[in-house]
């Protein structure tokens, strides 16, 4: 029992070391991604982009249901 608490808690410790790695990591990776607004908007473009295709796929099949 005391041996699976000392390996858990070294587990544990191990994992946040890793996360304040990945996490001072990332600071630096930041620097090259866009700006909100840009990313928003892509965002938005994205989504514009799959309305249409699924409503232009719907419009497709109700014009052939009701032929």
């Amino acid at each position: 029992m005391i041996k699976t608490v000392k390996f858990v808690t070294v587990a544990i410790r191990l994992k946040v070391r890793w996360c304040v790695c990945a996490y001072f990591q990332n600071l630096t990776e930041r620097r090259s991604l866009l700006p909100v607004e840009t990313a928003l908007g892509l965002m938005i473009s994205f989504g514009s982009l799959i309305a249409t295709i699924i409503f232009g796929i719907l419009a497709v099949v109700n014009n052939n249901q009701k032929k």
